[in-house]
């Protein structure tokens, strides 16, 4: 050993004075310790990303299943009701009887199977705007008076769209009605215009009559536009459609007069009351009848006579059966027109003048 304040060349190789300074092993430099945790980091967002976004897929699918199963069963459940609703505010009755009655008698007058089919349905989709345009136009009142055997009192509908299918199928009857004829879908689609006004106005007044009498007489001259020549309808024969027009007036709203007084509906019958127009339904039934027996030229056979006889049965029962059943009078009229429609079908000079 000496005494010199040399440093052992270990000492010196590790600290001393011209050291390189402390010992790195390769791998293990701060640098690549910061490099790969950044790795790890990025990896673990990578996989909570895509974990992230297969479960959100995964949640959307299965809300979207959700939804439209639930839609469809609302579905399933609404458009049963709708439809029920809808057939039932149309008036199916009159709508079907109207259209019945008026096809058959075009048939009669000549206009062929195509002719006969295409009038079925001009007056089919008018007689269901009509129906529907009633129902849609009553909604307040028919709530008022508490008559749950409406549909959209009842429920089955909305109001909204029963005045979408009514001017739906107006919108149909334009078309269907122009094609059986220019002067025939004209005068068809006066009638219907008069409905709507007598749904719209004249409803509630003492013209409340007018429309029918117009849509009733309005048949004969649509039947007679489609003939071979156009020819002009008889005037005893509009004559008797008006009247039954008016008869179907009184039936129709018999059973409601009551309750549409209590609502403030003024119309014809109302400011007759129940009691008189119940005597009064007859009159123009067998006044109509005894025209198409007594008017057309010649002898009246006894075909004749006996449909008159049928018209004044019908009306006898529907007098003497209102009280206890509120639609027989109505059945009666739908009756009485039935049997005129037979009585114009053998009846010669129908849809002419002569």
């Amino acid at each position: 050993m000496t005494g010199s304040g040399e440093l052992p060349d270990e000492t010196a190789a590790i600290g001393g004075e011209g050291a390189a300074g402390p010992v790195r092993r390769a791998g293990l430099a701060p640098a690549d310790f910061t490099g790969e945790a950044d790795g790890r980091r990025r990896a673990a967002r990578t996989v909570a990303r895509t974990v992230a976004q297969a479960v959100a897929r995964a949640v959307a699918r299965a809300v979207a299943q959700a939804m439209a199963q639930a839609m469809a069963r609302a579905v399933a459940q609404v458009v049963p009701r709708t439809v029920a609703g809808l057939a039932r505010a149309c008036h199916p009755g009159p709508a079907a009887a109207v259209t019945i009655l008026v096809a058959a008698l075009v048939a009669v007058a000549g206009w062929g199977p195509a002719g006969t089919a295409l009038t079925a349905l001009a007056v089919l989709t008018g007689q269901l705007s009509v129906g529907w345009c009633n129902d849609a136009a009553d909604a307040a009142v028919d709530a008022a008076a508490g008559r749950i055997a409406k549909p959209i009192v009842a429920g089955l509908v909305s109001a909204r769209t029963v005045r979408v299918a009514a001017f739906s199928a107006l919108a149909a009857c334009v078309p269907l009605s122009l094609a059986c004829g220019v002067v025939a879908g004209v005068t068809h689609l006066s009638a219907v215009a008069a409905a709507w006004v007598y749904n719209l106005w004249l409803k509630g007044t003492a013209a409340s009559w007018a429309p029918y009498a117009a849509g009733f007489g309005a048949v004969p001259v649509f039947v007679a536009a489609g003939t071979p020549g156009h020819a002009l309808p008889a005037w005893w024969a509009v004559l008797a459609a008006a009247l039954l027009g008016c008869a179907a007036h009184l039936a129709n709203v018999l059973p409601d007069i009551e309750t549409d007084v209590a609502t403030g509906v003024r119309g014809w019958p109302q400011r007759l009351g129940s009691t008189r127009v119940r005597v009064l339904l007859p009159l123009p039934l067998l006044a109509a009848s005894a025209l198409l027996v007594v008017a057309p030229p010649g002898p009246a056979g006894p075909v004749r006579w006996l449909a008159l006889a049928g018209v004044a049965g019908c009306a006898a029962a529907g007098l003497l059966l209102g009280r206890r059943v509120p639609v027989a009078p109505f059945a009666a009229a739908i009756g009485a027109a039935g049997i005129d429609v037979l009585l114009l079908a053998v009846t010669p000079g129908v849809v002419t003048a002569g």
